[in-house]
């Protein structure tokens, strides 16, 4: 029985890279910004991750020691190190 050879072509490769990158694009679509925290002697103190509506914070060590995520009613929620609901704010003030 005679193998069938597959050829891969200009076009075969290029819908590959196209469908390979799609994921890679879709997750830079969404950037994340970090902002380092001190204390009053200027030594590092922790770290806070804002993706989206949600921003998870670490301590001095890198970890994991909370979250606040802002909802959809103007409402944000806040959770411990342990994923565990703590409380939450509402902005009554004017929106920008």
């Amino acid at each position: 029985m005679a193998r069938r050879v597959r050829y891969v072509t200009p076009m075969r490769t290029l819908l590959i890279l196209v469908v390979l990158a799609l994921p890679a694009g879709a997750a830079a679509a969404e950037s994340t910004t970090t902002r380092s925290f001190y204390d009053s002697h200027g030594s590092f103190a922790g770290q806070s991750f804002t993706r989206g509506n949600s921003t998870s914070f670490s301590d001095g060590q890198g970890r994991f020691s909370g979250s606040a995520i802002r909802n959809s009613n103007g409402t944000t929620s806040f959770y411990d190190g342990r994923g565990r609901f703590t409380g939450s704010s509402i902005d009554t003030g004017p929106r920008r």
